[in-house]
This record gives C-alpha cells, sequence and structure tokens, in this order.
C-alpha cells in the first residue's frame, strides 16, 4: 500500500489531488495535513472523508509538531501543497508568505530526510520566472520574482534545491501555470469574477486587464501531478503548462459570455494596477510532456463552463 502525506489538502488544489489519487489507486491511504486558514476548507472534501483511505489532522507545516505527524505515518510520498499564494495579500502582508513559504519548505524538506521519506514532491509556481513576454520559458531560466508572493516562492525553490545537493534530499519540484477549477478561494480572477457576477456585483479588474496568463482546469493539472507521481525523476523540475493564454480581461469577458452569453462593460470594474504586476507569463512544458504524455484535455470554454457551474 502506498502512503501519500498531502499538506494544503484542504486548500484548492490540494483537495482535487487527494480526490484524483483515491479515484485512481485501490491500495492507498491519504493523509492530508492542513493548518485550516482562510483559503483552506474541509467541505472541500466532504465527498470524500468517510473514505477510510483518507485521514485529516490539522497542523501548520511550520510547527515541531509535524515532524511528529510525518515519523508516526511513515509516508511513501509527501506533496507539499501548503503555502500562502495571493498576491495582493502578499503585498500586505509579507511576513505571512516567507513563514509559510519560506520556513514551511525548510521544515518539510528537514522532515522528510529525518524520516527518510521516499519522495518529496513540491509545488511552486511559474510566476517564478517573473514577466515573460513573446517566449515561453524552460525549467533552467533565471529566476527573476517581482511581488513578495513569488519571491517567497523562488527563495523555497533555491532552499529545497540546496538540500538536493547538500543532503541528497528526494526532491522534485513542480511548477504549475495559473489553475482555476472547483474547490478555489473566491479571491483570484477567476473564482472571483465568477462569485461576484453571481451575487450581482462588478469584477475587479487590475489596470487595464492587459496583462496575459497561461491557464490549465484543475482536474488536468491533478493528471499532470499523478503522471509526475508515477513516472517523475529525483532531482527534476517540470514546468506544468497548458499553452492556453489570455489577457486578463480575455478571461473575464470569456467567463461573462459563458455565464450570460455577453459582455456587460458596465459590470467591469477598473481599479489601479497592483505594483509590479508582471506582463505576462508563459512556460514550455515540453519536458513534462515527453514523460507522461499530454495531460491537457478541458478546453478554456469548456473549463469555464464547469466551473461556473460549480459555482452556481
Amino acid at each position: 500500500m502506498v502512503k501519500y502525506l498531502i499538506t494544503g489538502g484542504a486548500g484548492f488544489i490540494g483537495s482535487n489531488f487527494i480526490r484524483y489519487i483515491l479515484s485512481k489507486e485501490r491500495d492507498c491511504h491519504v493523509l492530508n495535513v492542513d493548518k485550516l486558514t482562510y483559503a483552506g476548507n474541509l467541505g472541500n472534501l466532504r465527498d470524500v472523508e468517510q473514505d477510510d483511505r483518507y485521514e485529516f489532522v490539522k497542523c501548520d507545516i511550520v510547527d515541531d509538531e509535524f515532524g511528529k505527524i510525518v515519523k508516526e505515518y511513515r509516508p511513501d510520498i509527501l506533496l507539499n501543497f501548503a503555502a500562502a499564494t495571493h498576491i495582493d495579500r502578499s503585498i500586505r502582508y509579507p511576513k505571512e508568505f516567507v513563514l509559510t513559504d519560506v520556513v514551511g519548505a525548510f521544515n518539510v524538506a528537514y522532515t522528510v530526510l529525518k524520516n527518510n521519506v521516499k519522495v518529496a514532491i513540491h509545488i511552486s509556481t511559474d510566476e517564478i520566472y517573473g514577466s515573460i513576454i513573446g517566449k515561453s520559458v524552460k525549467e533552467d531560466a533565471k529566476l527573476d520574482p517581482t511581488s513578495p508572493y513569488s519571491a517567497s516562492k523562488a527563495s523555497a525553490d533555491l532552499l529545497l534545491l540546496s538540500y538536493l545537493k547538500t543532503y541528497k534530499l528526494p526532491l522534485i519540484i513542480v511548477r504549475p501555470c495559473n489553475n482555476y477549477g472547483r474547490n478555489q478561494y473566491p479571491e483570484k480572477l477567476v473564482s472571483l469574477s465568477i462569485v461576484r457576477l453571481l451575487s450581482d456585483k462588478p469584477v475587479i479588474l487590475h489596470g487595464e486587464g492587459k496583462e496575459i496568463r497561461e491557464w490549465i482546469h484543475v482536474s488536468d493539472c491533478c493528471r499532470a501531478l499523478y503522471g509526475i507521481v508515477k513516472k517523475g525523476r529525483i532531482g527534476e523540475i517540470y514546468n506544468l503548462g497548458s499553452g492556453i493564454r489570455f489577457t486578463n480581461m480575455n478571461m473575464i469577458t470569456m467567463i461573462m459570455e459563458e455565464m450570460f452569453g455577453r459582455v456587460y462593460v458596465n459590470m467591469i470594474k477598473k481599479i489601479p494596477n497592483r505594483p509590479g504586476n508582471d506582463k505576462g507569463y508563459a512556460i514550455d512544458s515540453s519536458k513534462l510532456v515527453s514523460l507522461i504524455g499530454d495531460y491537457v484535455t478541458i478546453p478554456i470554454r469548456q473549463g469555464l463552463r464547469m466551473t461556473i457551474d460549480w459555482y452556481r
């Protein structure tokens, strides 16, 4: 039996990945470790909470208690989804992001080594590459973070890679693009826009919305992550993108079209752009595709319809 320990499993991608594992494997057990911040919700896993293969423990990965949990559980594979991720919050509360994303990553690495966990998969972000326009970057590109959030994630990556080189940490790093789909706390562009429109409130757009982002439905992200669990090589970094790129204004337009059949310009509220808002993200995921094959199956409009239906 394979034992998985998932940190941040009550959050957006983590909860979807737990559900994905349980749907794919019969002979497994999943321990979800989450401190339940505002963005973590056990309701995200209501449909599996009675499953004998699933267990939840409330704990912050920066606490000493986390090491005791890992020692007792003895997981084969640890996936670290635990993170503070919202850029706007990182600008207001940078210390929170350093603690969770950097100190948390350190404690995960220390605990993995101390307890001989076979594989540790760290979920990073494409935002650590900084603003990318007119090209797509591979895993060896320079890190150029521009917000406290992306800087904290870049710091975590560098710290973990140093543990790989110095202590032989059994590490795999994954850098996904922007995810959207069910279970996301409504603070990111897609989820917040849908929830506001369902409440007859205008969507919020930073600046003119010309910034380009790369989007993947969370189900496709989980499919790729599972492929990495099965085929990923220790010591490697994998970009996890989709090639599906739109401006923020494009995304809001498509959300409105899928919800109402048309665009209501008066329902778009423009606010001053955030400091250091990256002009674009674009990652080259050919390394991952060559490892696990194509994993993007959900077109953007279909994914938006699925997401809208879930929030309704």
